[in-house]
């Protein structure tokens, strides 16, 4: 329906906008998850829980959060200049200031999402959670029908960021200011983990957006709505593979030492059981039947061009769910400096493998380099996984289940 409103060329913008409002909202230099890691570590909770961990993170979410909407003058003014013809350039500019205020109202929301996930309180969390992510495409199409602008869609998601916020808030009971408890070695300490976590998210984000760019500037903007479509979703699948691993997130944090190894693995096998069905099982459906579903639901906007890029990213992202509980248990015993590492490593890849792969196959291109950088992943997580500490080696999916998984998935590529 939003490409109907805009076209596919403003969709194609309006794609890049949200990638940005994703990109600098969801990138908070690992604070959230460092909140959550911190609420389980007796040496920094003080038998306080999530509490101290929490105050000290806001303090460093509000702060981002300032900076972020400070960048979105100077990227608007340049947008204003410099603009694709089909696209008023006000109305890109004004637009884009808007979606970066709004990335700077999701940074200040992290950190008491962080504690509902500590509390693991995610019924609630998710009560929010959702219906906020909703929004970000279903505010902008009511806001459409009123003013078919790039800025009243924007408006929209901006209302909604202030509302989901605002629930975070009063769902944690707590107020945002708190008390300087936060001591020197807890500071240390939190700025150490949420560093190099926070540059995996900030890595991983920009390599989860940055094809759209690069189609952008070596195609068209009709190119980016095309893969945009078939990017929209497959990601989607992350929605529940993210939701169960931020549910598993704390108890595999309370079950880290070594006392605990027999409860950790049962809780890994647990995670390997819902992840075939929450994260693979919906990539065997997209591949063998994504040209149908992209019909039903596109109807008159349906681009047979779509389908194909979906069907290759599909066979990545089910084996990527599986890769996401070794990634944990990585996160989980200390492996955040490798884990950044492994996203640089990947930052390169990808721009390789979009610079080769997109002038000769276009958004196809495109989809087999985000696919080919899944697959190197889960070989990779895994071996860090093996080398992490003693028990590595045990932990974890075991790379004779990812390569039968990976198998599986591009079998059922090359017949659909």
């Amino acid at each position: 329906m939003l490409v109907g409103h805009l076209g596919m060329g403003v969709f194609g913008v309006f794609s890049m906008q949200v990638a940005a409002l994703f990109f600098f909202g969801l990138s908070d230099f690992g604070i959230s998850r460092a909140i959550v890691l911190l609420s389980f570590d007796d040496r920094f909770s003080a038998g306080e829980g999530w509490l101290r961990p929490y105050r000290i993170g806001l303090r460093y979410s509000a702060a981002l959060a300032a900076i972020v909407a400070i960048l979105g003058l100077p990227v608007s003014a340049l947008l204003y200049r410099w603009h694709p013809a089909h696209v008023d350039g006000q109305d890109l500019a004004l637009s884009t200031g808007l979606m970066f205020l709004s990335a700077a109202i999701m940074l200040l929301s992290q950190a008491p999402r962080a504690v509902l996930e500590a509390q693991q309180r995610f019924l609630l969390a998710n009560l929010i959670r959702g219906p906020a992510a909703a929004a970000i495409f279903i505010a902008p199409l009511g806001a459409l029908l009123v003013s078919n602008t790039l800025t009243s869609a924007a408006l929209s998601i901006l209302v909604t960021r202030v509302m989901a916020a605002a629930c975070y808030f009063w769902a944690c009971g707590v107020v945002p200011a708190g008390a300087a408890t936060a001591d020197r070695e807890l500071r240390l300490a939190f700025l150490r983990k949420a560093g190099w976590l926070g540059l995996t998210n900030v890595l991983s984000m920009l390599i989860a957006y940055i094809d759209r760019f690069i189609l952008g500037a070596m195609g068209s903007t009709i190119m980016v709505g095309q893969f945009v479509i078939a990017q929209e979703v497959v990601t989607k699948m992350w929605i529940a593979s993210g939701a169960v691993i931020s549910a598993a997130m704390p108890r595999l944090a309370s079950q880290r030492e070594a006392s605990q190894a027999g409860e950790l693995r049962k809780t890994t096998r647990q995670l390997v059981a819902i992840m075939w069905i929450a994260g693979v099982l919906p990539a065997v459906i997209l591949i063998l039947f994504g040209g149908p579903i992209l019909k039903l639901w596109l109807r008159g906007n349906f681009d047979p061009a779509s389908v194909l890029p979906l069907q290759i990213m599909a066979a990545g992202v089910g084996i990527n769910n599986l890769t996401q509980i070794n990634f944990s248990l990585l996160q989980v015993h200390g492996g955040e400096q490798r884990g950044a590492f492994l996203q640089v490593f990947h930052v390169l890849f990808v721009c390789v493998a979009l610079a080769l792969l997109v002038p000769p196959f276009g958004i196809n291109g495109a989809a087999i380099a985000f696919t080919a950088r899944l697959m190197v992943d889960s070989l990779l997580v895994r071996q860090l996984l093996s080398g992490c500490d003693e028990n590595g080696r045990t932990m974890g999916v075991g790379n004779l289940m990812l390569a039968g998984c990976g198998s599986l998935l591009l079998c059922l590529l090359v017949v659909a």
